[in-house]
């Protein structure tokens, strides 16, 4: 293990009394249990993310920090109800007849019927609402512009044909309804999205606009928990104490749907890296000298499975959702950008809001996000709190590896030095947004 770096040395020396040293071995130590093999690939809704909640709130109870959970602990029980899918979806126009796993893959489904006429995309012109929209080999998410259809339909690339095998063989359900809330909304419905392979889309392109287009899927509903875990410092001043600052990441992945010989997706980096930057930060937090506003951390539950976790913190916040002056999500750090400079990190919506440019000003080794056609603002659970108004934004290093949802996305692909000086250059500026009257805002017009 190398020598604790300069600038985890200045971040220390920087938090004044902090007591807790963010090093390599500490920050190894939390993944070595978020991504080994005996979790299973802390799979969305299961009992391997339970244990991972429970363990981040065991190292909670050790640091002192107040549990937000049931029945006065860390880990709160989210129940599900969704409908499972039970056979392969199959898509249809005219004589053509597609199934999931071998001609295309479903993503996303929400429905077990969805109908309408085929369009084939052009950028400037308005998508029918319920139309099946065809979209151009190489375009964009083109996110906003496809909204109000029932479905996308787009060619497979490398990337997705990498994952064809294990993506087919999945479970699909339809969104979860949380059972608890009485209000189901979740922000912006989203359409299907079904990846076909080449020969498929050329027969669907070869079709004319308007051609009735449909999916078909059976399945019967099932019931299930996802789990968060929640804690809160106190803040120390009795006004300031009132607003409170949001640290999060979600501790869900994968499980163990490979095919091959290694079936476990780990998810060292997506997400283990940023469970383990909010630990490394509540322990050098709670440690330190306690900050004037209150701090809340929080691990979100089955964001890979829709987000379930976030919308139930939403819908039931520790404080009304007004009194969070900032969210920061912080999202597979474990590698470096290559985009960006050695040991640097990034913020979705960088360009949003004022929180960026000042948490850098500080210290915070944070640029803008060098990958604005991925559209990472809205692919992280900050996205949630974002919509409801909070200063919401995700804290990444993410180059587009060819690891992302892959069981090789592991421990020893990680890069160890890099994430441990990140978290450390991020302690000093939220130690800042803690203690200081800044308050984010977004910039006009930058509000989700």
């Amino acid at each position: 293990m190398r020598i604790v770096s300069a600038l985890v040395c200045f971040a220390l020396l920087s938090a004044g009394c902090a007591r807790h040293a963010i090093t390599a071995s500490s920050v190894r130590g939390h993944m070595e249990f978020l991504a080994s093999d005996a979790m299973n690939g802390r799979g969305s809704a299961t009992r391997d993310e339970w244990i991972a909640a429970t363990y981040i709130g065991s190292q909670l109870r050790r640091w002192g920090v107040e549990p937000l959970g049931d029945d006065g602990g860390y880990v709160q029980a989210v129940a599900l109800a969704r409908v499972q899918i039970s056979a392969p979806p199959v898509l249809s126009a005219e004589h053509l007849r597609f199934t999931h796993a071998k001609e295309m893959i479903v993503q996303g489904i929400t429905a077990l019927r969805l109908s309408g006429p085929l369009q084939k995309f052009q950028a400037g012109a308005a998508v029918a609402t319920g139309a099946i929209v065809l979209l151009p080999e190489g375009s964009g998410a083109e996110a906003a512009a496809t909204m109000n259809a029932a479905a996308v339909l787009t060619i497979e690339n490398a990337q997705s044909r990498s994952r064809w095998d294990v993506q087919g063989a999945r479970p699909l359900s339809l969104p979860a309804r949380i059972v608890a809330l009485a209000s189901q909304a979740a922000g912006p419905s989203r359409p299907t999205r079904i990846t076909l392979d080449r020969g498929a889309y050329a027969a669907i392109a070869a079709l004319a606009d308007g051609t009735a287009v449909s999916l078909d899927a059976t399945g019967s509903e099932t019931m299930s928990r996802t789990w968060n875990a929640v804690g809160r410092l106190q803040g120390r001043d009795a006004a300031r104490s009132q607003e409170a600052i949001l640290l999060s990441a979600h501790l869900d992945h994968l499980g163990s749907s490979g095919t091959g010989a290694d079936p476990i997706f780990n998810g060292a980096d997506d997400d283990a890296s940023g469970s383990a930057a909010v630990l490394e930060l509540a322990e050098a937090l709670a440690k330190g000298k306690r900050p004037k506003r209150t701090i809340i951390f929080a691990w979100f539950g089955s964001e890979e499975a829709g987000g379930y976790g976030a919308r139930y913190f939403v819908e039931r916040p520790p404080v009304p959702l007004d009194r969070i002056v900032a969210n920061l999500e912080f999202e597979m750090i474990g590698r470096p950008d290559h985009a960006v400079a050695a040991h640097t990190l990034w913020l979705t919506g960088y360009e949003r809001s004022n929180l960026g440019p000042e948490l850098a000003r500080r210290g915070a080794r944070i640029v803008a996000d060098p990958h604005p056609d991925q559209n990472f603002f809205e692919r992280s659970d900050n996205i949630t709190l974002a919509r409801k108004g909070v200063v919401a934004q995700t804290v990444s290093s993410y180059g587009l590896h060819t690891d992302y949802h892959q069981p090789s996305d592991d421990l020893g692909h990680l890069d160890l030095p890099h994430m441990t000086d990140s978290i450390a250059s991020m302690l000093r500026p939220v130690r800042w947004l803690a203690n200081g009257p800044f308050h984010p805002a977004w910039l006009p017009g930058k509000r989700p």
